[in-house]
């Protein structure tokens, strides 16, 4: 049980305090992924870096909130956090999208993402995975620094020029010798992209891999991306890329008509 001696805690500067406890039940949360659905209290402790005791007493209390369930000997993620993911506007539009990423992923025999972007980075919201995914994807949660992506660039390519200034303003990241940081560079290539519709890049992310994205447009807005891997030794297909294209299209499109069936308070802004 969590008692308010414990919050004195939370008081003080941001530099100087230590985590808060919603800092470190956020911590607990977080130890949780698609590799690591079921973890012992030992298991969390060494990923989150707390002590047993503590790690012990958050998941009492997040038990009791529906957030933590025990299963055997460990601990998975409750329902109740299903519910609340349920209720983010977001979701709206990835249950719309989910069939025709399927669709996608079963034509292409490949990896398909859908993603959106949060400040300078892509996050992933869906990933559908090819059989043999040997190789190295992106799971749900994923954040990736957009200027590297191909949906982060399909999307910027659409962001008005102010917001887009200020994405390219700041020292941009490299993950591999390959990734672009160049703004410029960038710059010239969301041109394109605007005008083609769709993005393509290979080994800036990660070596070996590329990707080819389309834009989600609600009124005229990038709210989401579809990308579909590839190996990036590979030819870029044509017949892909409008694939790609397509089914961000009618991701748009079945959005646009949930949006009008009631439930246009999810994207509230006009045309």
């Amino acid at each position: 049980m969590m008692h308010v001696a414990d919050d004195k805690h939370d008081v003080g500067s941001a530099e100087s305090a230590p985590p808060s406890i919603l800092a470190k039940a956020f911590l607990v949360i977080g130890a949780f992924n698609e590799q690591d659905r079921v973890l012992t209290l030992t298991q969390i402790s060494c990923k989150t870096g707390l002590p047993k005791s503590t790690v012990h007493r958050l998941l009492q209390r997040l038990g009791e909130l529906d957030v933590i369930e025990e299963h055997g000997a460990g601990y998975r993620l409750g329902i109740r956090l299903l519910q609340l993911v349920s209720s983010m506007p977001v979701d709206g539009m990835r249950e719309v999208a989910l069939p025709h990423l399927a669709r996608l992923q079963a034509w292409s025999k490949e990896s398909v993402h859908f993603g959106v972007l949060r400040g300078n980075e892509v996050v992933i919201l869906q990933a559908l995975f090819a059989v043999d995914h040997a190789r190295p994807i992106g799971e749900v949660g994923t954040r990736i620094p957009a200027h590297l992506s191909s949906m982060g660039r399909v999307m910027m390519a659409y962001l008005p020029e102010d917001e887009l200034t200020e994405l390219l303003a700041g020292p941009l990241s490299r993950l591999t010798p390959k990734s672009v940081t160049d703004p410029k560079q960038i710059h010239d290539e969301l041109k394109r992209i605007r005008v083609s519709g769709a993005a393509v890049q290979k080994d800036g992310v990660i070596l070996g891999l590329g990707n080819i994205a389309a834009p989600v447009l609600i009124k005229g807005r990038p709210m989401g991306a579809v990308a579909v891997q590839f190996d990036s030794s590979e030819q870029v297909s044509e017949s892909v890329i409008n694939a790609v294209k397509l089914t961000a299209h009618r991701i748009s499109r079945d959005t646009t008509q949930m949006l009008s069936q009631g439930r246009a308070d999810l994207f509230p802004f006009d045309d």
